[in-house]
Parts: C-alpha cells; structure tokens; sequence
C-alpha cells in the first residue's frame, strides 16, 4: 500500500494515513511469507483422531500436551485442530499441573488469533499466563505476551500492543541462553525475530519512525542468524519502502534494490519481487527520474496482471497515471487513473479511491474538462469524509478548496477580461458557501446516524437485560421446583421406610409365628411363596426409599453417597470402580443433590441401554469446578442419531448439566463403549 504527499492533501495528514495503511500491508507480507514455508494440506477429523490414538504410547503427559499443540500449530490452528486442543486440556485437568495447563490454554488463545475471535483468544492468554506465573518457563510467558500483543493490534490498541510486547521483549533479554537446549534457542531466536518486527510495525503505526528502522535493523539480524533469507528479504523491504516515505530517496533505493536482490535469491513468489518493484519505482518517481519510475512500475504491474492481483492492478494503473500527470501525458493519465478507481471502487480501497481521484482531477483540470474534474473532486471529499475524523475534515477542506480556488481564479485571470474579474470573486464566494453548506450538512447526517446508533446499542443492552432477568427468574423456580421435588421424595422415603417398611416387618414376624405354631402350614407351598413374597417386598421397599432420599447421602455426604452407588453396582454383577479426589469439603446442598440425581441418571441409562460389564466413575475437584467423567465398556451408540429421536434419557442429563452450568461432552460410537466427561462449576 504505497503513497505519497498529494498535492492535493495537506502533507501530515496522508503521511498518517498512508503508515496506517502499510502497516497493515507489512503484516500481510510477512504472515504470507511465513504461511509459503509452513503450509501443509488441510488437516480432517480422521487426521485429528489418529493423533489423538497414539497418546497411549507416549508416558509423559507434557509430551502428550507437547504433541497435540505443536500438531494444532503445524497446522495453522484450522477448525479441527480444535479438538487436538480440547484434549490437552482435558489431559490438564486431570493431572492438574500448572504447566501443562498453561501450554494448552496458550494454544487455545492461538485458535482463537488465528480464527479471528479476538475476545476469546484474549480470554485463553489470560488464563494461560495465570497458570505460567507459577513455574519457570520465560518462553512460555513470551509467547503468551507476544500473541496479546497481536490481539490488541487487532482490535487498534496500539499504545497497550506496544507495551505488552515490549514487556515479552524484556522477558526474552533476560533469559540465560547459555542454559537453553538447541531446540529452546531456536525458539527463542524465532521469538526475537517476531518480536522485532512486530515492534517496528507498531512504532511505524504511531510515527516513530527512528524505533521502527531499530527494530527492524534487529528483525533483520534475527532473521539473517535464523538463515531465513526470505524473512530477511521482507524485512529489509519494509525497511527501504519507511525510508523512502520519510523521503530518504538514496538510502532507501539502496536498501530496496538489496532486498530485490535477496527476495530472487530466496525463490520468493513473483508477487514479492512486483511489490518491490513498486516501492523502487516510487523512489524514482520522487527523485523526478520518470523514465526509470515507469519501467519499475510497468515490470510490476506486468506481474500483478499475470497473477490477477486487483490490488497490485490498482496500484500498479493509479502510480502509472500520476507520472503520466506530472509528464503531461493526460489523456494516458486519465485512462489509467480510471482503471485503479475503478478497481479501488471495486474492491472498497478508500486509499487508492482517493489517489485516483486526485489524478482525475488534475488531468481533467489541464485539460479543461472542469465538470469532470469537478465531479472527481467531490467524491475524492466524500470518501475523504469517511476515513478521517471531523477535526481533520475540516482542515483537509479548507486547504483542499483553497487549492482548488486558487487554481481556477488563476486560470479565470488569464482567459477572462479584466471587467468581469469582480464577478468571478462573487461566484467565487458562493461556491465557497455552498461547499461549507455541504459540509454543515453532511456534518448534521453523520451526528444523527450516530445517535441513531447509540439509540440501537441502548435498546440491545436493555434486550440483553431483560432476557438476562427472565434468565434468573428461571433458574430460581426450577430451583424451588426440584428443593420442593427432593423435600417430598424425603416425606415418601419416610413414608415408605417407617410405615409401610414396618407393617411388612410386622407381617413377616406374625406369619413366622404361624409357621412354628403349625407345622403342617410350614410344609405347603403357598407358604413358602408367600414368605418368599413378603421378603421380597420388604427389600423392594428399603430399595425405593434408599433411591429416593439415600441415606449415604444425608450421613456421609457426595462421596460417601456416590461409594454407596459403587458397592449396589457390584452386588447388581457389575465391576464398577469408583475414584473420588480433591472434591470440596463444603458444596451447596442442592448442587449435592443434583450431581447424585445426575449419576443415578446416567447409571440408569447403562443398565436399561449399554450391555455393558465395567463402568468406571470418576469425581475430580478442581480450584474452581467438579470434574465428573463415567465410562462403560457397552454397546455405545451413534449420539446425533439418538438426539434427533429425542431420548428422555440423553434430555434429562443434559438438563441436569444445563442447571447445573456445567459443560457436556459425549464420547461414544457403535461398538466402543460410552465416555461422558461433565464440568461443572463449584462457584
């Protein structure tokens, strides 16, 4: 994205402007270079499961995690590698080692960078660097820094993108590399490089143009000690293209004409090589040497044709079209001028919109053509309007007219007599009037769109207010609903244990007495049954009650409760392990209740569904939240198929997780078992 000081436009402010914008093309260069040497075919689920399938062979946990991330960013963190991320940190929480917690959620921040969700990946960082602050992995801290500091240049924080990634910077300097691995110092080497640039772009954006060619020279360093020539080649570049927009035209072409010589050497694409063919042209078009400005820019433009690059086109026909101007070639100039408005138009360019606008006026004003000239001027000031604050519309404005009037009252003296000179000052003066009308007007629309939006963002918050309240309102019913629901199974419970378990217990002792008393009732039949029933009935009943108000539950709490659910799993013929750790001493009660009622579901559904032999329950408490995982070794089942049937069964748990803001997820297939893993918050 090349520019220069128009004429037209006061110098500061397209000097501004035109940084922004090649910054922006900077980080393009170097996030394409980057993706050229790295790029790999596209990653599937069938990819992702088989990474995940040789996990068994590998012992260390950190080089389980080691592995899933590097194979997420090999892979340029594509949506499947999600799932290779969402592993490591399922791994993490059931070791619960800061470390490996914090290489995950890094990864994951780096998901979300590459996937655009700024918010997210900011969110991850954050909770990556928690888990670093504890154990002594300086590169981990750095990556962490460097990828926020990305994320605040993306969202145009530029003063806190500096900051953080000045305090990665100080991180690294500080690490003892004598002590570091081959692989660490390669690492570590790569992270200067990136910081180093990423440095200069972000002093380049805020017009401290001395650190930005610091930062750069050390870039460049980094790169040429990595041996990555191409990387060196694009900085050097970005280099010389500062140099020559601080008009530093001989150091600058020096520099260009070296990074040319380096991009051929690396075996950059063609696309490279054109756009330092751009930046050397503008040099000599600076330098007022157009002959050779236009063979640079004719070779580029001749490459950006071949690869239908619309940008370089665009470029490439507007920078032509300013020489063609400044030669007097107008005719050619208004052709090429059109062309890259046409593709700025096209592809929304406000920069370049401007330029060739600016070209078209200039031809079309030598020429004479003032109603096209005129014409080109206003839509140059409209889009103008849209890039650049009130403050600076104004000025721009004023200077822009005044340029403009200067110019044609100028032409007028030549061509027109003097007596009608006084009628040209009061045409002048309306114009001038109507433009500053224009303005005022214009003014007036963006407030009111403004407040219009503000209006909007007001009633949405509201919305969201409103939906919130209802939200809780829910909650707190459903929460009395089942407080209500577990109060009454009590009073049944008790109903059951302490009058009709009793009355069975009566009449079982009064049928005995019968039996000794008549020894001949002992020897028929119906009595043996009928003892046998009244036996049966008396376990039925101490079986419903325990289910419905356990009494592990009221005495020995979750755990005890849930070891209880174990040993009638094992007496039912199952093998059935349970594994409780860290779980909180003190959780709410209804929480309690919901996570037992939950099990129970879940072990239902075993019994009724899976076939299965073996079921494994596991409770892990966490700093904040339950980790509830249960497997069994059944008939599994095709998940997606047995939702859209709409099974009360997998709708009653999901419920129960839902109330319980607790995150599913539901591991399963025909022939290969069930593994359900729930989080569930303990605040």
């Amino acid at each position: 994205m090349r520019n220069y000081t128009y004429r037209f436009i006061p110098a500061f402010i397209t000097k501004t402007h035109c940084i922004y914008r090649y910054v922006l093309f900077l980080g393009f260069l170097f996030f394409t270079l980057s993706a050229t040497a790295q790029s790999k075919s596209p990653v599937n689920k069938k990819y992702v499961d088989s990474v995940i399938s040789t996990l068994d062979t590998i012992p260390d946990h950190f080089k389980k995690i080691e592995k899933l991330v590097r194979t997420a960013g090999n892979n340029r963190y594509t949506k499947p590698t999600r799932a290779l991320i969402d592993k490591a940190i399922s791994i993490s929480k059931i070791v619960d080692d800061p470390k490996l917690f914090g290489h995950s959620y890094y990864s994951l921040g780096n998901y979300y960078y590459f996937n655009s969700k700024i918010d997210s990946c900011l969110s991850a960082l954050d909770k990556a660097y928690q888990y670093s602050e504890g154990i002594n992995e300086p590169l981990l801290k750095a990556s962490i820094l460097t990828t926020k500091g990305g994320a605040y240049q993306n969202l145009g924080a530029v003063i806190l993108a500096i900051s953080t990634t000045i305090e990665a910077k100080n991180i690294l300097d500080k690490v003892d590399t004598s002590t570091l691995t081959k692989e660490e110092q390669r690492k570590y080497k790569g992270q200067n490089l990136v910081l180093n640039n990423s440095l200069a772009n972000l002093y380049t954006k805020t017009e401290d143009f001395d650190k930005a060619v610091e930062f750069y020279d050390k870039a460049y360093d980094a790169a040429i000690g990595l041996g990555s020539q191409g990387n060196a080649a694009v900085i050097l570049g970005n280099k010389g293209f500062l140099l020559i927009t601080n008009d530093k035209l001989e150091e600058g072409l020096t520099i260009l004409e070296a990074a040319k010589e380096m991009k051929v050497n690396a075996g950059l694409p063609e696309r490279f090589i054109a756009s330092t063919d751009l930046s050397i042209g503008l040099a000599y078009f600076k330098m007022k040497k157009y002959d050779l400005a236009k063979e640079y820019y004719e070779k580029s433009l001749a490459v950006y044709k071949a690869i239908n690059s619309e940008k370089g086109m665009m470029e490439g026909y507007t920078m032509l079209g300013e020489l063609n101007n400044a030669e007097n070639n107008l005719l050619a100039a208004e052709e090429l001028c059109n062309k890259g408005k046409a593709i700025a138009v096209k592809i929304n360019d406000s920069d370049y919109l401007m330029k060739s606008c600016n070209c078209l006026y200039e031809a079309h004003n030598k020429l004479g053509n003032y109603k096209a000239s005129l014409t080109n001027h206003e839509l140059f000031t409209k889009v103008k309007d849209s890039v650049f604050n009130e403050k600076n519309i104004r000025k721009i404005t004023q200077v822009g007219m005044q340029y403009e009037f200067d110019k044609i009252e100028a032409e007028q003296q030549a061509i027109i007599d003097q007596k009608n000179r006084q009628t040209n000052r009061i045409l002048f003066v309306l114009f001038t009037l109507g433009v500053f009308l224009l303005l005022i007007i214009l003014f007036f629309r963006k407030r009111i769109k403004y407040q219009k939006t503000i209006a909007a963002q007001n009633y949405e918050l509201q919305r969201q207010k409103i939906i919130e309240l209802q939200q809780k309102n829910k909650l707190a019913s459903l929460n009395s609903m089942i407080e209500g629901q577990e109060v009454e199974r009590l009073r049944i419970a008790k109903d059951l244990h302490d009058s009709l378990g009793g009355l069975l217990s009566t009449v079982k002792a009064h049928f005995k007495t019968i039996q000794n008393k008549n020894e001949a009732l002992k020897l028929q039949e119906i009595a043996q049954k009928t003892d046998q029933l009244i036996d049966e009935a008396c376990i039925e009943v101490r079986r419903i009650s325990h289910n419905m108000m356990p009494h592990a539950l009221s005495i020995s709490g979750l755990k005890g409760a849930i070891e209880d659910m174990g040993d009638r799993l094992v007496q039912q013929g199952y093998t059935a392990n349970v594994e409780i750790q860290n779980l909180p001493s003190k959780i709410d009660t209804t929480k309690e209740v919901m996570i037992y009622r939950l099990i129970q579901e879940i072990n239902s559904n075993i019994r009724k569904h899976a076939e299965a032999t073996s079921i494994l329950i596991q409770l892990i408490g966490h700093e904040k939240e339950i980790t509830l995982i249960v497997e069994d070794d059944g008939k599994g089942f095709d998940y997606k198929e047995a939702e859209a049937k709409g099974g009360l069964g997998l709708k009653s748990i999901n419920s129960r997780v839902q109330f319980l803001d607790g995150t599913i997820d539901w591991d399963t297939a025909p022939g290969r078992g069930t593994t359900l893993t729930i989080n569930i918050p303990t605040i």
